[in-house]
């Protein structure tokens, strides 16, 4: 298992359903959904990532799809957000987030889900204060406190999506950043071009340390 590494089956262009996943370990009382804000206090969408621009159409640059379910289709991402949950869909905090599973997992079940990053051309650069986003799942239970194990599957590792291998992501201000990059990236170069117009799906997903 390895950190940095490229997550398998990442973005858009992907079908795949082993992608990343989370854990838990106690039954959960309702489905749970996967969510996006601006930093860990889980109370603001204010950055341009939610915001968009005026070239991708004013809309969030984050989509997911919940793939605990099914696979999705290639090109899943949707053109446009959906109020409140959907199994796909733009993130953005309360106002648009992705229902991860139909029932809710029991003891040491798991959630899955794929990710995808949209860059406009008028992107503002450097993209700190505008990408720097925090995944949250929302979850309800009734009984003792579940555990949450985030994971992805490991490229490095060998990882695929018949065999996917799971690492785990550590969360929280201390933990692993979840980044878009290009095609062919290695830790060393990790980066996303924006494009000189119109808008570009990044063509991969890496975990990193801090």
């Amino acid at each position: 298992m390895a950190i940095p590494s490229k997550v398998t089956g990442a973005g858009n262009a992907s079908s795949a359903q082993n992608v990343f996943r989370v854990v838990f370990s106690q039954a959960l009382s309702g489905s749970p959904t996967l969510e996006a804000w601006d930093d860990s206090t889980f109370s603001t969408t204010n950055k341009e990532m939610f915001a968009g621009t005026a070239v991708n159409g004013n809309k969030p640059f984050l989509s997911a799809v919940g793939t605990t379910d099914a696979a999705p289709i290639t090109n899943w991402k949707p053109a446009s957000p959906t109020a409140g949950g959907a199994t796909i869909n733009r993130l953005k905090g309360l106002t648009n987030y992705v229902t991860l599973s139909v029932a809710a997992p029991g003891v040491g079940g798991a959630v899955r889900f794929n990710l995808c990053w949209e860059l406009p051309s008028d992107a503002s650069v450097p993209s700190t204060n505008t990408l720097n986003g925090v995944l949250a799942i929302r979850f309800s239970y009734s009984g003792a406190t579940p555990t949450l194990t985030w994971q992805f599957n490991d490229n490095v590792a060998g990882g695929t999506e018949g065999a996917p291998v799971w690492t785990s992501i550590t969360p929280g201000a201390a933990g692993n950043f979840v980044k878009p990059a290009d095609a062919g990236s290695v830790i060393a170069t990790l980066a996303v071009t924006k494009p000189t117009s119109g808008t570009l799906d990044a063509a991969e997903v890496w975990v990193t340390a801090t």
